[in-house]
């Protein structure tokens, strides 16, 4: 056994074990239903052709933008923020459609591929900069490889371990599932298929020591990072991002790769790798280089993850660490309210972290603002206000329960007013 298989079995069987308290009969009853249930959709899936399953995806997708309104207003939002300055608000909002399509076209397509045959995976890829992989791998020090949600993933894993060759071991790094029955099923299709699965909680000495044998590691990096990320731009505005490709990237060696994967027709995608034009040995380098490989095709890209929301109770305050040096300034600040319930008398505004808070001024009695005798709704005062500029309203700071009720059907956060 090479030094490189060695350390991937070693990373699969260090995963920590879940669940040692024994669950209930009701949670096992549970997950053996989910499990049944999910191995029925996916091999009728994978009786059917991915063509097929495409435009019925999309359609159920379309369906989707109208029913559910508020991942229709998450994915808007997403959209606002990335492409503020280079799309008007009427183009975003045709482009979310086309993410509801897609999205729903590569979720039936990834379920129905994860049924197939992988050899047959070739047969609905086309591959793009194969040399710019090979000159990666030849620098002999293992590959980082940054991905992001986007197009048929299915796909994408039953094809990334046949073409790097059988000597060259390679790993994505996941979530276990909360589900341990289908949490097995999906580790042993993907090690049938050459690629092994790391859990997201695994030592990253360890994932350093696959990278230094010459292998191959994967890792998503589109999804907030929370309180262990560091806070850099993302798209022009700050977001907590994972610092584990920039970290792994600097103490191995490796190179840094990205891989954009494209719908190019019905059932068909274009898998590409991508190189840095220079290196991105940083957190806000990584995410920069991200940005560039997600917008090779953004419509493909899952967009469902309020990827820039803050916590509820301090939306004005980001999660994530600051990183060491120098980080490139954020050019698209957030918007926040300042609501008035008395004329001339304004809230506060609490501190803002990082301090890219735009405050407005609006409240009941100002002119031009919200007023109860014109018979519009609060909610549609801040709606109309929040779509009055392609960047997203964030917060609003005070107007009591009436405006606190109306943020949340609307996914805004909101701040107890102060003197």
């Amino acid at each position: 056994m090479s030094t490189v298989e060695e350390s991937a079995d070693a990373l699969t069987k260090a995963a920590p074990v879940r669940g040692r308290v024994r669950p209930t009969f009701a949670r096992r009853l549970k997950w053996r239903l989910e499990f049944g249930v999910y191995v029925v959709f996916e091999s009728v899936l994978g009786a059917l052709p991915l063509t097929w399953l495409a435009q019925v995806g999309r359609g159920l997708g379309a369906l989707s933008y109208w029913v559910f309104t508020r991942r229709r207003c998450t994915v808007e939002r997403n959209l606002r923020i990335a492409f503020a300055g280079e799309r008007s608000l009427a183009e975003l909002k045709v482009m979310a459609k086309e993410v509801f399509r897609r999205s729903g076209a590569n979720l039936l397509c990834s379920l129905g591929t994860a049924a197939k045959d992988p050899a047959k995976s070739t047969e609905v890829l086309t591959i793009q900069g194969e040399e710019t992989l090979r000159a990666g791998l030849a620098q002999g020090k293992g590959v980082v490889m940054v991905i992001a949600h986007m197009g048929n993933w299915e796909a994408m894993a039953q094809w990334l371990p046949r073409i790097i060759s059988q000597e060259i071991k390679v790993a994505n790094i996941y979530r276990p599932l909360n589900n341990p029955l289908m949490d097995k099923r999906v580790l042993e299709v993907r090690s049938r298929q050459g690629l092994y699965l790391l859990s997201k909680d695994e030592s990253p000495l360890a994932m350093a020591a696959f990278l230094r044998a010459g292998g191959v590691l994967s890792i998503m990096s589109d999804q907030r990072a929370g309180t262990a990320g560091e806070l850099v731009p993302f798209f022009g505005r700050p977001a907590s991002a994972t610092p584990l490709p920039a970290i792994l990237a600097r103490r191995t060696g490796a190179a840094l790769m990205g891989l954009s994967l494209r719908t190019r027709a019905a059932g068909r995608w274009v898998l590409e790798f991508h190189a840095p034009e220079e290196a991105h040995l940083s957190t806000a380098g990584v995410m920069q280089f991200l940005e560039k490989v997600m917008r090779v095709s953004a419509e493909d890209v899952f967009w469902f993850q309020d990827r820039w929301r803050s916590g509820n109770a301090t939306p004005q305050r980001l999660n994530g660490r600051t990183p060491r040096g120098e980080v490139p300034v954020a050019i698209k600040g957030r918007r926040a309210l300042l609501w008035s319930e008395v004329a001339g008398v304004w809230p506060g505004a609490p501190e803002a972290v990082p301090a890219d808070v735009a405050y407005e001024r609006v409240g009941r009695v100002a002119e031009g603002d919200w007023q109860r005798g014109r018979g519009e709704t609060v909610q549609a005062f801040l709606k109309r206000v929040d779509e009055g500029k392609v960047l997203p309203l964030d917060y609003v700071v005070g107007g009591g329960k009436e405006v606190r009720a109306a943020c949340r059907r609307l996914g805004l956060g909101w701040v107890e007013g102060g003197a």
